[in-house]
């Protein structure tokens, strides 16, 4: 039997390198080709794998040590530094797109029951997959990549109220009293749990662990880990939460003792292999008759799932004042149905709330909208760059309540994109110097400082077209970008230069290919932090040994001049 199940771990896992591989040569996902090569199992028949429910557990433990890395990465001081006016649109998001898809499912002759929880579902967008795409692009850490990353953040926190309504979703009495009472019960005893481990957290394990590694070791670092864990996720699971959440729960409270037990990489490798279990294995389950049977269908309500979730998640941007360039990528990215949707209603399936044919629905609609991430992704920039151009949407949504930076107009000036480490000491040197300027930044806080010290400054995203000109950039003689994302350089680049083919640029960047773009875009100046800061620190090294100045000098011209060729 051991022999039997470990060949059939190596047979799913090399159908699984097959299906991923040929899913990244065609540009897609490569959990879209795990599931593919578990659908192909699923049609030749599970019967093949004599240790089926073995490989269910294994899979289970894999989602679980997903949802626990992720809650680890999601530390409490990272939720408290989540701006609140994005943390408002997350939320609105869910529930506008959950009540505007309700009767949608209920037209479609779905069970009352059924289209409450598949309305919450489909509000859910897939955290693995997006990130993945990002992280791949460089796309992470910019402006909009940041703020899909924060939406899908905000959809992760509304997993675990969601596992704590099935039963009162799915009550015989349907929403009643004893249902809402038992659903208020789980909820007070699971945060009263939360609350006594994070204190104890704080306050006791952390001289617990303190004192352990005093002896350090890589061995008690991990089974540190795996013993704090434990505990929390079987404390959570005591009050009736599913493994999996337990395990999200446990992530979020040991994140705070980060810094003294394993570092994530030593469980990833684990994870991802369950994780990769986990894939295949639902598209073992897909019944792949049903799917053709009813492909149509499927097609169908998925198109209107996408429509709404897009349009209501640009809406609600545009009304923030985000540009239109950034909501259209932003809800392009937000447009599809995510994996914590599959979660869910598996654990619906088993606990008997879905019937098979709901399930296979739901899961129906995973895989769909798997294979339409890459596509909306790959030409969310271009759809966004010309619907720019036109204008349309921002006709439709424009910035009435644009505020004047100043009641004169400015000329010969400094316009500065972006307020943070580089941009504030760019407008400290303007200010010795008395040279006039102007700062666009989105943080509303950093624009009300501005204004209240008598700085001109303009709250509003700098790739806007219309905050752009709000800043007089058509007179502007230098425009500084210090925004850290090559997308929105890009975007700055090109609407400056439109206004003022003949302004001054100076741009920061990151990325190798963003700098040489810049530069064939029409940017004058390039300055890499990255590059500064080691010729700086080979300065002063060359300094301590005695190099005369004028040799150093001379090095690093040519090392910059090299450098950006």
């Amino acid at each position: 039997m051991p022999g039997v199940f470990l060949s059939e771990i190596i047979l799913i896992t090399v159908a699984a390198f097959i299906g991923g591989f040929l899913a990244r040569t065609i540009k897609f996902p490569p959990v879209l080709g795990y599931i593919a090569s578990g659908i192909v199992f699923g049609i030749i028949g599970k019967n093949i794998f004599q240790s089926y429910e073995s490989l269910v557990a294994l899979s289970e433990i894999g989602i679980s040590l997903f949802l626990f890395t992720l809650g680890f990465e999601i530390s409490l001081d990272k939720l408290k530094a989540i701006n609140r006016k994005i943390f408002l649109i997350g939320i609105a998001q869910i529930l506008l797109i959950a009540a505007f898809l309700l009767p949608i499912f209920f037209i479609f002759n779905l069970d009352l029951k059924v289209s409450i929880l598949f309305s919450i579902l489909a509000s859910f967008s897939s955290t693995a997959v997006v990130v993945k795409i990002l992280e791949e692009k460089g796309l992470l850490n910019d402006f909009p990549g940041n703020n899909v990353f924060i939406l899908l953040l905000i959809q992760d926190l509304f997993v675990v109220p969601v596992i704590f309504l099935l039963p009162v979703i799915f009550s015989d009495a349907g929403i009643s009293g004893m249902s809402i009472v038992a659903f208020i019960i789980s909820a007070v005893k699971t945060m009263g749990i939360f609350i006594g481990l994070l204190i104890a957290s704080r306050f006791l394990l952390s001289r617990f662990l303190n004192f352990l590694f005093r002896y350090p070791s890589g061995e008690l670092t991990i089974l540190a880990t795996i013993f704090t864990a434990a505990t929390a996720i079987y404390l959570f699971s005591s009050v009736g939460l599913p493994q999996t959440i337990a395990a999200f729960l446990a992530g979020v409270l040991i994140s705070e003792q980060g810094k003294n037990l394993a570092p994530l990489t030593e469980l990833r490798p684990f994870r991802d292999l369950f994780l990769v279990l986990f894939f295949v294995l639902t598209g073992m389950l897909l019944n792949f008759g049903f799917f053709i049977d009813n492909f149509f269908l499927i097609v169908a309500i998925l198109a209107v799932i996408i429509i709404i979730k897009f349009m209501i998640i640009y809406t609600s941007l545009r009304v923030s004042r985000f540009s239109p360039t950034s909501s259209v990528f932003i809800s392009s990215h937000l447009a599809n149905i995510g994996e914590f949707s599959v979660v869910i209603a598996q654990i619906a399936f088993v606990s008997g709330f879905l019937a098979t044919k709901d399930y296979n629905l739901i899961l129906s609609f995973f895989i769909l909208s798997l294979i339409s991430i890459p596509v909306w992704t790959n030409y969310a920039r271009g759809i966004a760059e010309k619907i720019a151009r036109t204008g349309i949407l921002a006709r439709i949504l424009p910035n009435e309540d644009l505020e004047p930076v100043s009641p004169y107009k400015f000329s010969n000036h400094v316009v500065i994109c972006g307020h943070g480490r580089v941009g504030r000491e760019v407008r400290a040197l303007l200010d010795l110097s008395n040279i006039p300027y102007v700062v666009v930044d989105f943080n509303r806080k950093v624009i009300n400082d501005l204004l209240t010290a008598g700085k001109y400054a303009i709250y509003g995203d700098p790739t806007d077209r219309e905050i752009l000109e709000a800043t007089f950039i058509k007179d502007a003689r230098v425009l500084v970008i210090a925004v850290p994302d090559g997308f929105s350089q890009k975007q700055i680049v090109n609407t400056a230069l439109k206004f003022n083919p003949s302004i001054i640029i100076v741009c920061r960047t990151h990325v190798e290919d963003d700098r040489y773009d810049l530069i064939n875009m029409g940017v004058n100046t390039i300055v890499v932090p990255e590059l500064e800061a080691g010729l700086r620190i080979g300065h002063e090294v060359l300094s301590l040994f005695n190099i005369q100045g004028e040799d150093i000098d001379a090095h690093i011209r040519r090392l910059r001049r090299t450098s950006l060729l």
